[in-house]
């Protein structure tokens, strides 16, 4: 990871922004357990729902509406960091100029899908290249429930109890970023890790 990513994530709060229900059942393990490079104290809790680590906002104006009323420069913080859980390079995701407040926004890629981590956790990455150049179509979520006989993959609870350890999550996590092929300054789920 880049020094300036990381400077941002360990000088300032942090807002994770989670695209699905994976997304967010991984930052939950990763914050429960401790293994996030953010500091516990500086990671901001859903606007809604108690003890929540992560928004399910996608929305800059969303965002802005409900997070940029507090203050946080605070206890040594120098603002306020936007981390986006996406499986892809999205479309430019800006605050507008006036709202801005200083917030940096980071993304992280997940790419193809999320469920890559599952893949890697099961010791299927080999079985999963086979199967793609088969089937240039077969998304991750297919070939875990076609080839994982995991039928559940997208369902919170079921993720919850797959995820449980957060050693396991770490290891997927680690193998899935020696396998991506990393895009000039992207960063991945593993420059999140402590």
């Amino acid at each position: 990871m880049g020094n300036q990513a990381k400077d941002i994530l360990s000088s300032r709060f942090v807002l994770f922004s989670c695209e699905g229900t994976a997304e967010g059942v991984v930052v939950q393990v990763l914050y429960d357990n401790d293994l996030l490079i953010v500091p516990r104290e500086r990671v901001v809790k859903d606007a809604l729902i108690v003890d929540r680590p992560y928004t399910r906002k996608r929305k800059a104006s969303e965002i802005a509406n409900d997070y940029f009323s507090m203050n946080y420069e605070t206890a040594g913080a120098e603002g306020l960091a936007v981390a986006r859980i996406v499986d892809s390079n999205a479309p430019k995701f800006e605050f507008p100029k006036r709202r801005q407040n200083g917030t940096k926004v980071l993304n992280f890629v997940t790419r193809p899908e999320i469920e890559m981590l599952v893949i890697h956790a099961e010791g299927a990455y080999r079985d999963w290249g086979n199967a793609t150049r088969r089937d240039r179509q077969l998304r991750p979520n297919e070939f875990c429930k076609q080839r994982l006989g995991l039928g559940k993959i997208k369902e919170k609870d079921f993720l919850e109890e797959y995820w449980d350890n957060g050693e396991k999550l770490v290891k997927a996590i680690k193998a899935h970023a020696e396998t991506s092929k990393r895009k000039n300054e992207e960063l991945l789920l593993v420059d999140l890790l402590k």
